[in-house]
């Protein structure tokens, strides 16, 4: 899954929690599973940058493109950490 799917999913699954009462149990419990893997996602992707920016070798604007990225994907979990909330 690219960054852009990613934000689509994100979408999507605002739109089908604005009216949580309008869903099934299985359409609510497969948002939900989605919801997880994308939150798991996005973690391992702030890990793995974390990683990168820690790296003695990277200079000053990769840096700064990384930390932008791990910001990036703190955002998006967030959000779909909001949409799980909603949800339960």
């Amino acid at each position: 899954m690219g960054i852009r799917d990613f934000i689509q999913y994100l979408r999507e699954h605002r739109e089908r929690a604005e009216k949580p009462e309008t869903l099934s149990g299985a359409e609510r419990e497969e948002i939900l599973r989605q919801a997880e893997m994308m939150v798991g996602m996005a973690e391992a992707a702030v890990k793995e940058l974390e990683s990168v920016a820690n790296n003695r070798r990277v200079n000053l604007p990769e840096e700064h493109a990384v930390r932008f990225a791990q910001d990036v994907f703190l955002y998006l979990r967030d959000e779909e950490e909001k949409i799980k909330e909603q949800l339960r």
